[in-house]
């Protein structure tokens, strides 16, 4: 009896097909490979830069929102009508979506601290050999932080009327805050506005949500008159201080022009402007636990 055994190597019939598909999976891996290594990233990148524009303008909007609602205290108190209070509402995105399958979304956190960012401004003077003080205080911080994955992680705050944007290599006031310089008929004209912000929440995630304001309290006060040794002094404790720094140091120095001294190390700033051989005003940072205070004071 004869046993015919078939020798499978010399049947070449399925090589074909079979190389082709592999060939056609090496393909589809080597697209889905470029999708997700090189345009993903460039799509999340672009998504994420986008919303921290659109948020820094949504910040400017609750800025302007508030300074409006101030503004009609004040024009209220002036024609002497009872003032109705209104509220506003601003939306603010608070995250990214990611591109389905391929990226997972990118959440921000949006959180509300009535105590972050204290400030306080002092009024320090000798009236008639009697020494006299007036202290203002104020205090709160709406803070976006983005984690972002593929663009630069940000932070956009709004505190006591300046709107900034922070990150770990940089940080800037991009929207000014109530605060002029002015010198006229030989005398030196400061307005800085304060403002408290009261509630507390934090939210995570991607949705969009609502930053509602509504004005409690409006109260003006005007100093004048004050002897030659009154001293201003102006502290903020916060961890965007630097950025503080930079826009009281360049507002005084564009109005008042004056030159001084400037030293610097790695936890502390300070210019003192020099006129005359008298100190006019000083500006200055210090780092300290990991937070920035920032301190003013002039003559």
């Amino acid at each position: 009896m004869r046993v015919l055994i078939r020798d499978f190597r010399s049947d070449e019939r399925a090589v074909a097909s079979t190389i082709g598909t592999v060939m056609a999976l090496l393909v589809f891996l080597t697209f889905l490979s470029v999708i997700v290594n090189q345009y993903v990233p460039i799509w999340m990148k672009d998504s994420e830069a986008s919303h921290m524009n659109t948020a820094l303008g949504q910040f400017g909007g609750v800025k302007g929102d508030i300074d409006l609602q101030m503004l009609a205290a004040q024009a209220s108190a002036d024609a002497g009508t009872f003032h109705i209070p209104v509220t506003t509402a601003t939306a603010i995105n608070l995250g990214v979506d990611g591109v389905p399958i391929f990226s997972s979304p990118t959440p921000g956190t949006l959180e509300l601290s009535p105590d972050a960012g204290a400030f306080t401004v002092a009024f320090d003077y000798t009236l008639q050999g009697v020494r006299k003080q007036a202290t203002d205080q104020a205090s709160g911080a709406i803070v976006l932080t983005a984690s972002n994955r593929y663009y630069t992680p940000q932070r956009v705050v709004y505190e006591n009327g300046a709107v900034i944007r922070y990150q770990t290599d940089g940080q800037f006031v991009r929207v000014h805050p109530t605060f002029s310089v002015l010198v006229a008929n030989n005398s030196l004209d400061i307005s800085f506005a304060l403002v408290s912000l009261y509630g507390k929440g934090i939210v995570t995630g991607t949705t969009t949500e609502m930053v509602s304001t509504e004005l409690f309290a409006f109260d003006r006060q005007d100093y004048s008159s004050f002897p030659s040794n009154a001293i201003i002094w102006l502290n903020h404790t916060s961890a965007y201080g630097l950025s503080w720094y930079r826009f009281f140091n360049q507002t005084l120095s564009d109005t008042l022009k004056l030159s001084g001294t400037y030293t610097k190390s790695a936890f502390a700033e300070t210019f003192t402007a020099i006129t005359g051989g008298k100190t006019v005003y000083q500006v200055g940072w210090t780092l300290t636990r990991r937070r920035r205070s920032t301190s003013c004071g002039s003559r």
